[in-house]
């Protein structure tokens, strides 16, 4: 039997990268799966990617924004039925010396990263506290443990992410809900690759000169940080709540 047989999950910032991947692999494992995305291009076309893998559900619109947050929540609902995971993922990234970040930039950080991991949580949980079980992962990331050079406001999102995590998880392990996060550290993902770009640096050399400290002397594949989100998801980690698991190559062991 599939780990995710008629499971319905709800995947915020599904349309690439490592949303993508994490629809995919739960779609692989017999779940029902929603995406999120702003483009309805780009939700259009990881529909159609993910086609071989099943029918997914695709639900446009801003986690940041609260009627867009509960819109997710009740369309995945009533077209898939109650949510028993959701992954929290949209994120965005910022480097910059603080000094140098405009205050409409760090909004924009916060709200995507952090407030919308929020508002999702808040329309997802009342279900979840009513039937008395339910997985929620974060996507953090190891800048939310480990300082990331100038990138003090991504930072900022990430950590504040990580005790979101760890305080959902206190307050409602009695309602049977588990509450994780999960902390990549550089991933080959298009945010990369546009990362490689706003450096004015070929996209090899701009990746290798970033793994060059990882003991693992690589970068991850999203598929890798799938595989360690369905984990933190399933019956394979049934007495893990509050955590934060790294998946950085050993980069924060270093």
């Amino acid at each position: 039997m599939q780990r995710f047989e008629n499971r319905v999950v709800l995947v915020t910032g599904g349309s690439s990268g490592i949303g993508l991947a994490t629809a995919k692999a739960f779609l692989n494992e017999g779940a029902k799966v929603a995406i999120t995305g702003r483009s309805a291009a780009r939700l259009a076309k990881a529909a159609k990617g993910l086609a071989r893998s099943g029918w997914v559900l695709t639900v446009r619109g801003d986690v940041s924004k609260a009627a867009d947050a509960r819109r997710f929540v009740r369309e995945t609902e009533r077209v898939l039925g109650p949510i028993d995971v959701l992954v929290n993922n949209a994120g965005i990234y910022l480097q910059k010396f603080t000094h140098d970040v405009t205050e409409r930039e760090y909004d924009r950080v916060m709200d995507i990263n952090l407030k919308g991991a929020f508002l999702c949580t808040k329309y997802a949980l009342p279900g979840m506290i009513r039937r008395k079980r339910g997985n929620i992962v974060n996507v953090a990331s190891d800048s939310g443990l480990v300082a990331t050079p100038q990138a003090s406001i991504y930072c900022a999102s990430k950590g504040g992410m990580i005790l979101l995590t760890r305080v959902l998880a206190v307050d409602h392990a009695e309602d049977g809900i588990r509450v994780n996060a999960i902390c990549p550290g550089e991933v080959e993902t298009p945010m990369l690759e546009r990362d490689a770009k706003a450096a004015r640096l070929p996209y090899k050399e701009y990746l290798r000169k970033l793994v060059a400290p990882y003991p693992m002397k690589r970068a991850g594949k999203p598929e890798e940080i799938a595989r360690g989100i369905l984990f933190l998801a399933s019956e394979d980690s049934t007495f893990m709540t509050g955590a934060c698991l790294s998946m950085d190559g050993g980069w924060t062991a270093l």
